[in-house]
């Protein structure tokens, strides 16, 4: 059980910061009441760290998931 709980931490910790990094957009545009747009870039360090935080939520949701199923699947058998 818990070589499946480091597992599943350690490769969706990965996963959602690769995916993250690709998907996740650093330049937000806005709009005003003029119509004139602006955009507000995140600087590389903030980025980072927004990514690597909403990893380990991600990785601290999917572990909490998984211990809960092998739980309930030990207690069918």
């Amino acid at each position: 059980m818990e070589k499946i709980l480091v597992k599943t931490g350690i490769y969706s910790l990965i996963v959602t910061f690769f995916l993250l990094a690709v998907f996740m957009k650093r330049v937000e545009w806005t709009t005003d009441f003029e119509g004139m747009t602006s955009s507000v870039v995140t600087p590389y360090p903030e980025f980072f760290f927004h990514i690597f935080r909403y990893s380990i939520i991600t990785t601290i949701i999917a572990v909490i998931l998984v211990w809960a199923y092998l739980l309930s699947d030990k207690k069918k058998e």
